[in-house]
């Protein structure tokens, strides 16, 4: 049996599990979440941005006010590929070719597993982005900002466009490497 003590400013709570730690659902705020990604090129830095997600997590917080690792969390992400703007219309729409936005209209990514990370606040998380039709697992690290109502994600992953069977970008002299890091902010409400 395990008693759970929350403490907010205008309220204590006290919850008691036997056997697991609950789970809270924490709907994607849109307007203020963003996902941005960043490649290196042959002329200069290809940047792009996307505010269209939408998902959920589902987390548990241990009595310490740290993430429950059991029941794993979860995570669900997704924005539409079409969504992803570099700021050149051109660039865009072959970015957009290259994925196959028209087949595969939205990239996702879910959270399977969680486990601290060496700071505090900070995890490890294990799960699979799905891109262009075809899933792959990935490992990266994320941060947490726990408030009453508020949970905002920050992480940090590298992707490689060849895992998902597409080519670098190439237009005229521009030439994009593979290897594109992907930073996500992703704020969320409680769902009461």
């Amino acid at each position: 049996m395990t008693v759970v003590e929350e403490r907010f400013p205008e309220r204590v709570e006290k919850r008691v599990m036997i056997g697991k730690v609950p789970s809270e659902r924490f709907e994607v705020v849109g307007a203020e979440s963003s996902l941005t990604f960043f490649a290196m090129s042959t002329m200069q830095y290809v940047y792009g941005k996307t505010t269209e997600l939408s998902g959920f997590i589902d987390v548990g917080w241990n009595p310490d006010g740290t993430l429950a690792v059991q029941p794993p969390p979860k995570m669900h992400v997704e924005f539409r590929v079409e969504s992803l703007r570099t700021g050149n219309e051109l660039q865009d729409r072959e970015m957009w070719k290259l994925i196959d936005s028209k087949r595969f209209p939205k990239i996702a990514a879910d959270l399977r597993e969680a486990s601290a990370g060496a700071a505090l606040g900070r995890y490890t998380g294990t799960g699979q982005i799905t891109l262009a039709g075809l899933a792959r697992a990935y490992e990266g690290e994320f941060r947490l900002e726990r408030e009453p109502k508020k949970v905002t994600l920050h992480g940090d992953l590298n992707v490689d466009v060849r895992d998902f069977g597409l080519k670098p970008l190439n237009l005229l002299v521009l030439s994009v490497a593979p290897l594109v890091r992907v930073r996500l902010q992703l704020v969320t409400a409680k769902v009461v």
